[in-house]
């Protein structure tokens, strides 16, 4: 059952009704790259750009068949140093425990190296992160994979949620992927070398093993949220492709009333 497409139809059903058990989770902070890296929410800090080569820029593109403002990052596979991204210091937007969850939108353009890091919480100090893996799916390494194949060149609705007892779940366009015991994706875990809680997006390690698991790629969206979020609510977050269909069913229910008015 595809929850991602179940999800959609059920809002745009509903779209003047929406169930309280369907209602969109609220996330602390939405990052929409409306040709800004400022959040959507009123006080909420700002993505800061990892951009060594000066080359990320803002770009007009289709995800899942709309068009909108996306954020192309834009760096070099080795040295790391040299690696393109994103990061945000999560200190006063999550409660101080490793309960959280990561909801993206974004593409990887291409299948340039073995790993691609979509995001960790190391503050680049650990392999130990969030991937695409050599076989194109889903892992949190070093702990286990997904089974679906992650594709290249188009947008992917990728979502990890994590319980904040060494439990993670991550789902892929809106389909389960694995559920995992490890403290990989905890703060805690990075305590000494990451005080400030951060968050970098797509840019890999700078020491230890396994550097350079990287590739360019664009992304349309970043939520994120303070507690774990359920498989339900993964379902009912609202994607581009769900607000166009919104927005054509309100037009059409308001055509439809105008002409029953006047007829």
């Amino acid at each position: 059952m595809n929850l991602k497409v179940n999800a959609a139809a059920v809002l745009f059903a509903g779209a003047l009704f929406v169930p309280a058990a369907m209602a969109s989770p609220v996330p602390v902070a939405t990052w929409n790259f409306n040709s800004t890296l400022a959040a959507s929410e009123s006080g909420v800090t700002a993505l800061t750009a990892i951009d060594p080569l000066g080359a990320n820029s803002f770009m007009t593109d289709s995800v899942f068949g709309v068009s909108r403002t996306v954020y192309r990052f834009d760096g070099n596979r080795l040295p790391p140093s040299q690696q393109a991204g994103l990061l945000v210091n999560t200190t006063g937007l999550l409660n101080n425990d490793n309960a959280y969850s990561v909801d993206m939108v974004f593409q990887f353009e291409s299948d340039d190296s073995t790993w691609e890091n979509i995001f960790g919480v190391s503050n680049r100090q650990s392999d130990n992160a969030f991937y695409v893996e050599p076989d194109n799916h889903l892992q949190v390494y070093p702990a286990g994979s997904g089974p679906t194949l992650f594709t290249f060149g188009e947008y992917h609705r990728v979502s990890l949620t994590n319980d904040g007892s060494g439990h993670v779940t991550s789902y892929l366009d809106g389909v389960y992927q694995f559920d995992l015991a490890t403290t990989v994706m905890d703060f805690s875990s990075y305590s000494a070398e990451n005080p400030d809680r951060l968050i970098h997006f797509f840019a890999d390690n700078l020491v230890g093993g396994g550097q350079g698991e990287f590739t360019d790629g664009r992304v349309a969206i970043i939520r994120l949220y303070d507690r774990e979020l359920s498989p339900t609510e993964i379902a009912a977050i609202p994607e581009p492709e769900t607000y166009a269909m919104l927005l054509t069913g309100l037009g059409l229910m308001g055509f439809i009333a105008h002409r029953r008015k006047n007829i």
